[in-house]
């Protein structure tokens, strides 16, 4: 067997739905929520709602709470919100729930009706004497939980919730579904995660009324001494040390956004290479790698995501360089009315894109969404574009006769 040779890899985790090594912020909420899997005292945590932005660590908690709850005995359901949702749960994921019980708890889930099993007690189709019911389903192995030593319940997470009308009409079908099972008895927490915007829209369906009882979790940036630990806490795990100067650079290039922490530590410790310490020149050539590569992944896509009146909104608040906008120098740029843009005020603050910063003032909530406004724009300089390809122009599209 061949000892590892070469730097050692990095603890941050940049890529998408990876477990970060240190979780940061949200000590308090995380705590009591995951004291339910220990209890069965649910309190308001019964339904959850978390909403952020992309980036802001709402998977991240999602994957937090799966964890705690399967060290705790539970059965965990993890999906996100995309089309076939119902199917894929009852099809897919009840089955494999049902694969982990011993065969004595599968042998009296298979007496009830709902399942059918062959003789190794593995599952064979669901019981089609009577319609399939997602409620009956979760009350089923609600009840087999409560029964063993050690009383459990389900956990439910649904991610990247959508405010597409269609979504909504199978999230809302599937929300009615999980509320009948709570309310005839089965330990159940949900947690829908998404942009508050589409976690809004879910609530106000018309047949997700139990939702409007949910605690509320908002994501947004990490305070300074929350990133600080982060990134000091992930280093020391991974074996290196960081300078002073190199951890107070990596805590202002992130400005507190979690995905930006991730990636700006990956970049340091990467260029840190073979070195058992991460210095002020590692943070530096990690500062403007991190900034493209926040502005390419998510940024540009927030952009896209706003309607072009919003768009036209943060755009005006793209003007101040300092990074904090007057509402009427808005309405002076927009040149529309003070209630037309108080209106898309209070949509970009719902939505987590902006915040109150006083009275009469907004700033943004994303970092670095402003530098990427200006940068789109900036006057072009006017130079000529000089690359290596100057001295092989391309050939006449026609061949010569």
């Amino acid at each position: 067997m061949t000892s590892r040779t070469g730097p050692e890899p990095s603890p941050f985790s940049p890529g998408y739905g990876r477990r970060p090594l240190v979780f940061g912020g949200h000590d308090e909420e995380l705590a009591e929520l995951t004291a339910v899997f220990e209890t069965l005292d649910f309190g308001e945590n019964q339904s959850v709602l978390i909403s952020g932005l992309r980036g802001a660590g709402k998977t991240s908690m999602l994957a937090k709470l799966q964890d705690s709850a399967k060290d705790n005995g539970w059965l965990v359901i993890s999906d996100d919100a995309s089309a076939g949702l119902m199917d894929r749960v009852m099809e897919t994921a009840v089955p494999t729930l049902l694969s982990e019980l011993s065969h004595e708890a599968r042998g009296r889930l298979t007496g009830l009706g709902i399942w059918q099993l062959n003789a190794q007690w593995e599952y064979v189709d669901r019981h089609r004497e009577v319609k399939p019911l997602l409620r009956r389903d979760l009350v089923a192995l609600s009840a087999e939980l409560a029964t063993q030593r050690r009383p459990a319940g389900l956990l439910i997470t649904i991610d990247e919730v959508s405010s597409g009308k269609v979504r909504l009409r199978e999230l809302s079908r599937f929300a009615l579904e999980v509320s009948h099972a709570i309310s005839e008895g089965a330990n159940v927490m949900i947690v829908f995660a998404g942009i508050k915007v589409d976690l809004d829209a879910l609530v106000e369906q018309e047949h997700t009324t139990f939702l409007r009882r949910s605690r509320e979790l908002d994501f947004r940036r990490l305070t300074p001494r929350q990133t600080q630990h982060v990134l000091a806490e992930s280093i020391h795990i991974g074996g290196k040390q960081i300078e002073p100067e190199a951890l107070t650079l990596l805590v202002t290039i992130s400005q507190g956004y979690p995905y930006l922490v991730q990636l700006a530590g990956d970049f340091a410790w990467r260029s840190s290479g073979s070195s058992s310490t991460i210095t002020t020149a590692d943070a530096h050539a990690a500062h403007s790698r991190a900034i493209t590569a926040v502005e390419r992944r998510v940024i540009s896509r927030v952009y896209q995501d706003l309607s072009d009146k919003d768009q036209e909104f943060v755009t005006a608040m793209a003007a101040d360089e300092g990074g904090r906008s007057k509402i009427a120098d808005i309405v002076r740029r927009m040149g529309v009315s003070d209630q037309y843009v108080q209106v898309y005020k209070k949509r970009l603050i719902e939505s987590g894109y902006v915040q109150a910063d006083g009275r009469g003032h907004v700033v943004f909530s994303l970092p670095y969404l402003g530098d990427y406004i200006r940068s789109m724009t900036a006057e072009p300089s006017g130079a000529p574009v000089s690359d290596d390809w100057g001295d092989f122009p391309p050939p006449s599209a026609h061949a010569p006769a």
